[in-house]
């Protein structure tokens, strides 16, 4: 058994319950729990061999870890463990076959805990407000995390020797969440029984990232967190921080959806997007995606359904976003203006807003309407497009 110097245990004392009405079996490979262990307040354990439990370790205290510098290791077992302060430190990592959850601390002094990609229940849980350190690229959870708590938390996920956290404030709302990070094209995902297309997106977006994707499961509105390295190649999204956007996955339209940027930090090497999510329930992938570059040509759809079924109900103007201090005016077939609007914003859906012979807020017939789009030092844009009701 391998002690820790942790400077808040008392190192004289050294309490472990192994048995209370059960057995523990210690075999040449595995230690396995069918009774109720338990480890104390002040109490210290190390695991240097597989874990397997089906019995009951819910209610520890103390300090546990797993060491093993030549070999990984696992827990397995058909029940999970729950630990007070939890240390990992395995060269070629613990591999987690059933969930574990800790209540504190954890140290990622080395090696990585892998959960089964391929089995979300399967979880590493962070557990009542904890905190953990010494995470890194060798140093994190690949696979699924779980955090339950109502502060700023950065899951410490990551994809094979790479972390790439996600990070939510969730203003007071202890729900539990959980995420995950893949280090793959959406297209083809390995561990999903759909793909998610990434040339499938709302028209205010232009390039959906092919690098990478996180999973998270949420619940109510919240500030979202992607981090980028140099490997995310995030200059072939886009051109500046200004045009990243989060991208979530509407898994009912098949479609990508712009979920904005309210703030960046960092280069195109390294840094974060963030946003705020209205309901991070309606989506459960993520990606970093862009609006349309610059020098790209902008778009206007000539048709628009304003019929509430979430699919063309408004006028698009794909890339309008990147030019700030347009002006659009729209004119019935008679040349009537009944709608403007400084920084068109892909809202118009359909009601009048101008126009004295017009009542304001009026829904405008079905048939052919023209604009004339002013953009900052650029010519003017006009054309025509179609109500259909």
């Amino acid at each position: 058994m391998k002690l820790i110097d942790k400077k808040y245990i008392d190192n004289t004392i050294l309490l472990i319950v192994l048995l209370l009405n059960g057995s523990i079996i210690l075999a040449q490979t595995a230690l396995t729990n069918y009774g109720n262990l338990k480890v104390h307040n002040n109490g210290q354990i190390g695991f240097h061999i597989d874990v397997i439990n089906d019995g009951d370790s819910v209610e520890n205290e103390g300090f546990a870890g797993f060491y093993n510098q030549n070999n990984p290791l696992s827990f397995s077992g058909l029940n999970q463990m729950n630990f007070e302060n939890f240390e990992v430190d395995v060269e070629d990592d613990l591999n987690l076959f059933t969930s574990i959850g800790v209540n504190e601390e954890v140290f990622f002094t080395n090696g990585r805990i892998n959960t089964p990609r391929i089995n979300p229940d399967v979880k590493f849980k962070f557990l009542n407000d904890n905190i953990y350190s010494g995470e890194g690229n060798n140093e994190h959870v690949d696979g699924y995390a779980q955090f339950n708590g109502d502060f700023e938390f950065s899951f410490p996920i990551g994809d094979d020797f790479e972390i790439k956290p996600l990070i939510i404030d969730n203003y007071n709302n202890s729900i539990t969440y959980a995420a995950a990070y893949f280090k793959e094209d959406p297209n083809v995902p390995t561990t999903f029984t759909n793909s998610f297309d990434t040339s499938s997106f709302q028209p205010s977006l232009d390039v959906i990232s092919t690098v990478e994707f996180w999973y998270f499961d949420g619940f109510k509105d919240l500030d979202l967190t992607l981090t980028w390295t140099s490997s995310s190649n995030i200059s072939l999204t886009a051109n500046n921080l200004t045009d990243l956007r989060i991208a979530g996955w509407d898994d009912i339209q098949k479609i990508w959806v712009n979920l904005g940027n309210t703030s960046t930090t960092g280069d195109l090497n390294n840094g974060t997007i963030t946003s705020r999510i209205p309901n991070t329930n309606d989506y459960k992938i993520y990606t970093i995606a862009s609006i349309l570059k610059a020098g790209n040509e902008i778009v206007v759809y000539n048709g628009m359904t304003p019929d509430g079924d979430g699919l063309n109900d408004t006028l698009i103007i794909r890339g309008i976003e990147a030019l700030p201090g347009n002006q659009l005016y729209i004119y019935n077939r008679w040349g009537r203006l009944v709608y403007q609007k400084d920084n068109y914003d892909n809202s118009f859906s359909g009601i009048a807003n101008e126009n004295a012979t017009i009542k304001s807020d009026k829904e405008l017939a079905a048939g052919t309407y023209y604009y004339v789009l002013k953009l900052p030092e650029q010519e003017d844009l006009a054309g025509y497009f179609y109500i259909n009701r």
